[in-house]
């Protein structure tokens, strides 16, 4: 298979070069591309504008580039844009078929901090707190870089984290999420001692390995090994997370049964618990 190259990355893109004004929504990162031959950067632009006459004419689009060895290893390309900017730059357009949000090559950065009031506008409204107030999971606020409703509630008496995933676009998925949150609130002395159930069926065995291999505890795992029943009491339930898609997953505090590390408990309404795991 022939190795693909950084002419293969730009052949991907138009030849000519257009001037936008790009408003920048995020911060820049870089990984492979495709093949994993090389490394692109990478960053998002909430919205795009025409430099003649700052009319908004691209919704949220990627921008991309590609960086040579040294350049990545420099890590100067994180701080080409900056969040929150309008910048006036050279791109190529995708010459592919058409992806879900525009893609264009950045080939050259005109100036920053341009001025553009329809960008500046979007921007605002941008970050302007998205907060819901819920009878049952109470205030919940978006973060908008992590695309989740973020807040606390109380689960059979003790407060827990609730991070809420979605697609901040689609309000279909705000209700989706909040409705599983909410459901599990509703039926909460089930689903706790079930989830409990769950992590300790699939990992009391594992608890007793590192018992076995711990030497600052005099506690024989042969003679007294951690039950099911104890590791099950024994875990501290922290946080739930919600997916967009309707999975959640139950983070708890090993009590250093695993030194520290975390248990999950990945469940659905449906299915109820799913899996368990240990990890960090």
């Amino acid at each position: 298979m022939k190795k693909r190259t950084v002419k293969d990355f730009i052949a991907l893109y138009n030849s000519d070069d257009e001037e936008k004004l790009a408003l920048i929504q995020s911060g820049t990162s870089a990984d492979k591309t495709f093949l994993d031959n090389f490394w692109s950067a990478h960053t998002c632009a909430l919205a795009m504008a025409d430099v003649q006459t700052g009319q908004v004419i691209s919704d949220r689009c990627y921008l991309n580039w590609p960086l040579t060895d040294k350049e990545r290893e420099a890590g100067e390309y994180s701080n080409r844009f900056a969040k929150g900017k309008v910048y006036r730059i050279k791109v190529r357009g995708w010459k592919g078929t058409a992806l879900n949000e525009p893609q264009w090559y950045v080939t050259e950065v005109l100036e920053e901090d341009v001025s553009c009031p329809a960008l500046d506008d979007i921007w605002a409204e941008y970050i302007k707190p998205i907060v819901i107030e819920d009878e049952a999971l109470g205030t919940i606020t978006l973060d908008r870089e992590m695309s989740t409703f973020d807040g606390t509630c109380k689960w059979m008496g003790k407060e827990v984290q609730i991070s809420l995933d979605v697609e901040i676009e689609k309000k279909a998925s705000w209700t989706r999420v909040t409705n599983v949150m909410k459901k599990l609130l509703a039926d909460q002395e089930v689903w706790d001692k079930s989830l409990r159930t769950m992590a300790a069926q699939k990992l009391t065995a594992q608890a007793n390995e590192w018992l076995a291999d711990n030497d600052q505890t005099d506690r024989d795992p042969e003679k007294d090994p951690i039950t099911e029943d104890e590791f099950a009491r024994r875990i501290l339930l922290t946080e739930f997370t919600v997916s967009p898609g309707g999975r959640f997953t139950a983070w708890y505090e090993d009590d250093d049964m695993f030194w520290g590390h975390v248990v999950m408990v990945d469940g659905t309404l449906k299915k109820g618990p799913i899996g368990a795991d240990m990890q960090g």
